[in-house]
C-alpha cells in the first residue's frame, strides 16, 4: 500500500526524485486477483509535506474497493548540490564545484538546489564551507557589468538599428537594466544586460 500510495503522490504533484511513503497507522492487507489502483481525494495540507492525512479510495478492474483514510509520513528524495570545497562570497558557480547526494528536501534539506539545475548566471551571496548544502537562498544573479565599464550599446525600433559605445553607471547581471550613459552625447537611458560587454535599448 505504502509504495501504491507513493506512486499517486508523485503524480499528484509532479515532482521530480522520489517519493517514500510511510503508513501512520497499522494497514490490514487487501487481497486482489489484479492490479489495484490508488485514486487520492484530498490531502490535508493540500501541497507536497513530510506528514499530512490523505483522504483515498482504491480500485480494481474499475470496480471500486472502498474508501480509505490514514495519516502518512512523506519523504522526497531528490540529488542536490553539496560544496566539494569551501568557496568564497561572489564566486561565479559551476557544477564541478559540487558534488551529489540524495536528501529528503522535505525536512532538513528544504530549498536545497537540485543537481539537475544549471548554475551558470549565479554568484554566491555568502560563504560556503566544504560539505555544506547548496540552498536557493545563498544564490543571487552573478554580477556581468561593472559601474565604470565601456559596453556596446545595440539600440533598435521604428525600423532604426544603432550600435554606439556606453558608460555603465552601475553593476548589472544578465537580463537585469542598468543605467548607461552615451559616451558622444552624454545622455543617461536604462539599457538590458545581453552579455559581459554588452546591453540592448528600445528607441
Amino acid at each position: 500500500m505504502e509504495s501504491l500510495l507513493a506512486d499517486a503522490i508523485h503524480n499528484r504533484y509532479q515532482v521530480n526524485g522520489d517519493i517514500v511513503v510511510n503508513l501512520s497507522s497499522k494497514w490490514e492487507p487487501i487481497e486482489s486477483d489484479s492490479k489495484v489502483l490508488v485514486k487520492i481525494k484530498d490531502c490535508s495540507p493540500d501541497e507536497l509535506s513530510s506528514s499530512c492525512f490523505i483522504r483515498f479510495s482504491l480500485w480494481e478492474s474499475g470496480k471500486k474497493i472502498g474508501d480509505f483514510s490514514s495519516p502518512i509520513r512523506i519523504s522526497h528524495l531528490q540529488d542536490i548540490y553539496y560544496a566539494e570545497t569551501s568557496l568564497p562570497r561572489a564566486k561565479k558557480l559551476h557544477a564541478s564545484d559540487f558534488s551529489s547526494r540524495k536528501v529528503d528536501v522535505l525536512k532538513s534539506h528544504a530549498n536545497s538546489v537540485p543537481s539537475s539545475s544549471n548554475l551558470s548566471g549565479y554568484e554566491l551571496q555568502t560563504n560556503l564551507t566544504a560539505g555544506s548544502p547548496l540552498k536557493w537562498s545563498y544564490l543571487g544573479k552573478a554580477t556581468v557589468l561593472r559601474k565604470g565599464q565601456v559596453v556596446d550599446v545595440f539600440a533598435s525600433g521604428h525600423g532604426i538599428y544603432v550600435t554606439m559605445k556606453g558608460l555603465v553607471l552601475e553593476d548589472g547581471s544578465l537580463d537585469s537594466f542598468v543605467r548607461v550613459k552615451n559616451l558622444s552625447s552624454e545622455k543617461e537611458f536604462n539599457a538590458k544586460v545581453i552579455s559581459g560587454n554588452s546591453v540592448k535599448v528600445n528607441l
